[in-house]
């Protein structure tokens, strides 16, 4: 399956939450800080509610959250172990199929590196980067209509 079919019932503009697929866990973005997240139990509040949008030049798109306007990212240079944070500057993710049904794995653009959760075991806890060739269970979220 192809990205690009994967992203087909995406809509540019559209809110989403972003889960993950085996906690079921949520991409929360903290509101002491306005800049950290982790994965917490859903709860509907818009902090973890993100807004995709694909980039004019087609190539990823971008999620920005709907209580900040900020955009999930990372902080500096993207490497492996890096956590995911809120940041001002944009960041494109290209959407790919997993093996799971409706699972995707959240990967900037051009770097081999997805988000995953810190313990896919814990049901609450940190989200980093890690690299797609070592794939797992921690590193398959689903984007759900919010």
């Amino acid at each position: 399956m192809s990205s690009q079919k994967t992203t087909a019932a995406l809509q540019s503009g559209h809110t989403y939450r972003l889960s993950h697929a085996r906690t079921r866990t949520v991409l929360d973005l903290s509101m002491k800080d306005w800049s950290s997240v982790k994965a917490a139990a859903w709860d509907a509040s818009d902090n973890q509610k993100w807004v995709a949008e694909l980039a004019e030049s087609g190539s990823g798109w971008t999620l920005r959250n709907v209580a900040t306007g900020l955009y999930l990212g990372v902080d500096g240079t993207p490497r492996p172990g890096a956590p995911i944070v809120a940041t001002r500057q944009e960041t494109f993710w290209d959407l790919q199929p997993t093996s799971e049904p409706s699972g995707l794995r959240l990967a900037i653009v051009r770097t081999g590196l997805c988000v995953q959760l810190g313990d896919a075991r814990v049901s609450n806890g940190g989200v980093k980067l890690g690299d797609l060739r070592e794939g797992g269970e921690a590193q398959q979220w689903r984007l759900e209509k919010a």
